[in-house]
């Protein structure tokens, strides 16, 4: 079974889809980490590449991910990338680059790929419908903006990052525009996605339901 879970930044997706990946014994593919894996390895150029540029450089990054222990490892030269990947500013990089058709086109080869070894739970912004459209279960997590604001903020400050309310709702709101307005798989509901508000939800209660719907798709084969 492929689980598909989209939604907005700071909808509760990466937790939520961790934790659900672990109940169910599936493997966590987290997306998003694939596009700021790129967008830190081409940092590394510090140019600010163009499109062009991007495109030329793919082939060659020495980038490769794999599923192990229930998780996605990505590896830069056989070194696995952690936290290198999770600041502010790689987060900003990767919504700049997910723009481009060959950077999509090179990661979406690799989540397919992976996505043939099976019950996984993937979650990113075009999963429910580009990446995985034949999903069983497809989900879009969604929630308020100050509910989206908040939990983002307690990620930061989680990893010692000092980020105020205000500098963090202009953050969401041009992601939000950003993800929802490119002409190359923006961010939407799948037509047969099951909508899901958080905002009035925490993580277990969101796991839970989840769970059942996963639960309740087996029973039915």
């Amino acid at each position: 079974m492929i689980i598909a879970i989209d939604g907005p930044a700071g909808a509760g997706k990466s937790t939520v889809c961790r934790i659900l990946a672990e109940k169910l014994r599936f493997v966590y593919l987290d997306t998003g980490a694939m596009y700021r894996s790129v967008a830190w390895a081409l940092s590394l150029d510090k140019t600010g590449l163009s499109g062009e540029e991007i495109a030329d450089r793919l082939p060659r990054l020495p980038l490769v991910f794999i599923l192990k222990d229930g998780a996605l490892v990505i590896l830069h030269n056989g070194e696995e990338l952690t936290g290198q990947i999770r600041s502010m500013e790689i987060a900003d990089e990767a919504s700049r680059i997910s723009r481009f058709e060959p950077v999509r086109s090179y990661l979406l080869n690799w989540q397919r790929k992976l996505g043939e070894q099976g019950d996984i739970v993937a979650e990113g912004r075009d999963t429910t419908t580009v990446v995985f459209p034949q999903a069983e279960l497809k989900v879009f997590l969604t929630a308020d903006l100050t509910s989206r604001v908040d939990r983002r903020r307690r990620e930061y400050v989680l990893k010692g990052i000092d980020v105020s309310h205000d500098e963090m709702e202009r953050r969401i709101r041009e992601r939000d525009d950003a993800d929802s307005k490119r002409a190359l798989a923006p961010m939407r509901a799948a037509e047969d996605a099951i909508i899901l508000d958080t905002s009035d939800l925490d993580i277990p209660q969101v796991v839970d339901i989840l769970v059942e719907m996963a639960k309740d798709l087996k029973a039915r084969g």
